[in-house]
């Protein structure tokens, strides 16, 4: 094994394949960086720094999360699309980065299409409707929607990314109705807002299920076909008469383009590996997420299918990328 080693660290270009090949079996041999664009401390971080706790412990080299939130998961993914790829450098993102940016993001700052290897979905979940319930006074997703219907205009929902606005968006899409849309930088700066009344209403994820069980929110519906096993008292909008909202969420892994193959191969593995464990398993309860990994080469198909999804609904939407 030294050996091998030490003629991978002189390794000539001449050299075959072969030889690539078996440098590539110590894989991974130092620290490996997880390249995150999640808030330190929220839901996602928490599962993403689960995953990295177990990938220490399956290879035995140190595994670090270094978060990079902001540019709506753009800063993230370009230092990992520009990292050097050796298989060292790995983004775990939400779907965001690669569905919706490319539709509402004139510049971005990485390449979603040429600049990753797609590895695996990894989680996913649906998104949460939560409501003031002292501003929004009704009881399910169907009587929040008269009250839209009744009032066009008058109802604002607040949003970080196009993530958390794109079921607004089919809301109005379907339904026929009119709200208003408040940008904001982060969730946590949104969620204030949100319980003073600022706003009425968001979507986002399972995280904020405590400030129903508070009584400072409500919530009013999931979108998804099936009620979540977090929640199963809250019906689905397909329950109350509104199709066309199963918009969720998902986080996957990539690594950058030219990685070699079989580096590809092995942080796969460890990936599935790694997320069947139960510290993994529970940090996905937080986030109010499923397991949901894919075999290798699956992803990137996965994705193209969900952009030209979201690309309908942001240009049925009149969004124009800025």
């Amino acid at each position: 094994m030294k050996t091998v080693k030490a003629l991978c660290k002189a390794l000539p270009l001449v050299f075959s394949l072969s030889v690539v090949g078996a440098c590539a079996t110590g894989f991974p041999e130092k620290t490996i960086s997880i390249v995150a664009p999640f808030t330190a401390g929220s839901a996602p971080d928490v599962y993403t720094r689960a995953l990295a706790n177990e990938l220490a412990r399956l290879t035995g080299v140190p595994v670090i999360v270094d978060n990079r939130p902001g540019g709506s998961s753009g800063i993230a993914a370009q230092r990992v699309g520009s990292a050097k790829p050796d298989g060292y450098s790995l983004l775990i993102s939400g779907n965001v980065a690669f569905t919706g940016n490319p539709h509402v993001i004139k510049h971005l700052p990485y390449d979603p299409l040429n600049g990753f290897v797609p590895l695996t979905t990894l989680t996913k979940g649906p998104m949460y409707l939560y409501v003031n319930p002292d501003k929004v006074k009704v009881s399910t997703a169907r009587e929040f929607l008269q009250q839209l219907k009744s009032h066009p205009g008058r109802f604002t929902f607040g949003y970080t990314s196009i993530t958390s606005r794109l079921p607004a968006e089919v809301l109005q899409q379907v339904a026929g109705v009119k709200v208003v849309g408040a940008a904001y930088r982060s969730g946590a700066s949104m969620m204030p807002d949100l319980m003073s009344g600022a706003i009425d209403f968001m979507f986002t994820d399972f995280s904020a299920w405590s400030y129903v069980s508070s009584g400072r929110l409500k919530s009013l519906g999931v979108t998804d076909v099936a009620r979540s096993p977090f929640a199963p008292a809250l019906a689905t909008f397909q329950e109350n008469g509104i199709e066309g909202m199963d918009i969720g969420f998902w986080l996957a892994a990539y690594l950058p383009a030219r990685t070699p193959r079989p580096a590809v191969e092995k942080m796969h593995a460890l990936l599935v590996q790694a997320n069947k464990t139960p510290a993994v398993q529970a940090s996905m309860k937080a986030l109010g997420t499923v397991e949901f990994t894919q075999p290798l080469g699956q992803l990137e198909a996965y994705q193209a299918k969900e952009r030209d999804l979201w690309g309908k609904i942001i240009k049925a939407a009149g969004i124009q990328p800025e």
